[in-house]
C-alpha cells in the first residue's frame, strides 16, 4: 500500500521545537508522534514511517475538525428544511458523479482516474458532514459508533461466512 508523504518535512522537528521553547501549546502526544516519524525515517523504515506519518497527520485533522471547518461553506441563510434538500440532493448528485466513474472503469475500458475519485469522494463527506451538523450530529461519533457496530458484527474481520451467518439472523 502506497501512502502520500510529500508534504512530510523532517526539519520541522525544529520548528516544534522552536514553538515549544516560546511556551506555545503543544500536543504532547503530536510531538511523541512526530518524534516517532522522524525516527522511523531516519531508520530507512519506509513503509512503517510513511503509516507513522500517516497516523500523525490523522491527528491534526480528525472528524470533528472536518465538520467544524466544513460548517463555513454550507448555506446558513436557508430555513432547515431547504438546507437538508439542497444537502440530500447535493449528496445524491455527488455518488451520481462517484457511479459514473466506476461504471467508466469497470463497462468502458477507463483507469481508475484516483484524483477525481478522491475530489467526489471528499464531496460526499462534505455532504455527510453537512447533514449531520444541521442535525446537531458529531461526525466523529458517528464515526465512532460506525465502528464499534462493525467490530461487533465482524469481531475477526469480513468474512463471507460471517457475512451469511448475519443474514442468518
Amino acid at each position: 500500500m502506497k501512502y502520500d508523504t510529500q508534504g512530510f518535512d523532517p526539519n520541522v522537528v525544529d520548528e516544534i521545537r522552536t514553538v515549544f521553547d516560546r511556551g506555545e501549546d503543544i500536543d504532547r502526544i503530536d510531538i511523541e508522534d512526530l518524534f516517532l516519524a522522524i525516527d522511523f525515517w531516519r531508520r530507512g523504515l519506509d513503509e512503517e514511517h510513511k503509516l507513522t506519518v500517516r497516523l500523525f497527520q490523522a491527528h491534526v485533522l480528525n472528524f470533528f475538525t472536518y465538520q467544524e471547518k466544513s460548517k463555513r461553506t454550507m448555506n446558513m441563510s436557508l430555513p432547515q428544511k431547504d438546507q437538508l434538500n439542497n444537502y440530500v440532493f447535493g449528496l445524491v448528485g455527488e455518488v451520481g458523479e462517484t457511479v459514473d466513474l466506476l461504471k467508466k472503469y469497470f463497462y468502458h475500458g477507463h483507469e481508475i482516474d484516483k484524483p477525481e475519485l478522491k475530489n467526489e469522494l471528499g464531496d460526499i463527506l462534505w455532504y455527510v458532514s453537512a447533514i449531520a451538523s444541521l442535525f446537531d450530529l458529531d461526525l466523529q461519533e458517528i464515526a465512532q459508533g460506525n465502528i464499534e457496530k462493525l467490530e461487533k458484527r465482524y469481531p475477526e474481520g469480513f468474512s463471507s461466512e460471517a457475512s451469511i451467518e448475519r443474514e442468518g439472523k
